[in-house]
């Protein structure tokens, strides 16, 4: 047996609740006991998941260092990629997180497929910032300065951020 010394408190009014109480002493609710809290076996998606979030942190940090190599900082493009990576940042965060928390309920089909969406999500981000990364490239290694690639780089990030609102 795990010995459990978390302080516990009732669901329903917030009362303190001692070990092994069946019955909330503050409202009378039934007092539900996890027997698998304390001894949970990691999720077989997390070794998936760390790896899809290096991945992105890996590529986010490739696509920014081109957006630094290919426009000065007070140019506006500079904002505008600057901020669609941060912007793309945080919702993949927010996603990551979702699906950490997700993995700890891992106990059903239906939240196994759950997880699974949320992995193709997270996928979907480091795809996207990939070919974030190659379009700068491109446009690294050609000096264009046509506004129309500039603005098709945009599109793609705009892309990716609605995208993943929309899901």
């Amino acid at each position: 047996m795990v010995e459990d010394n978390h302080n516990h408190f009732c669901i329903y009014c917030g009362a303190r609740l001692v070990p092994n109480q069946h019955f909330c002493s503050q409202c009378g609710k039934e007092v539900y006991h996890d027997s698998t809290q304390s001894t949970m076996a990691p999720s077989r998606y997390e070794s998936k998941v760390k790896e899809i979030e290096q991945d992105y942190n890996s590529k986010q940090a490739k696509a920014q260092e081109l957006v630094e190599k290919l426009f000065d900082p007070s140019h506006m493009s500079y904002s505008k990629f600057t901020a669609a990576i941060e912007k793309s940042n945080q919702l993949f965060a927010n996603q990551l997180k979702i699906t950490q928390k997700m993995m700890e309920l891992e106990s059903s089909n239906v939240v196994n497929r759950q997880i699974e969406d949320k992995i193709r999500v997270l996928n979907t981000f480091v795809d996207k910032m990939e070919e974030l990364i190659n379009e700068l490239v491109i446009q690294l290694s050609s000096n264009k300065t046509d506004n129309d690639d500039i603005n098709a780089l945009f599109k793609d990030m705009d892309d990716l951020i609605d995208s993943v609102k929309d899901y």
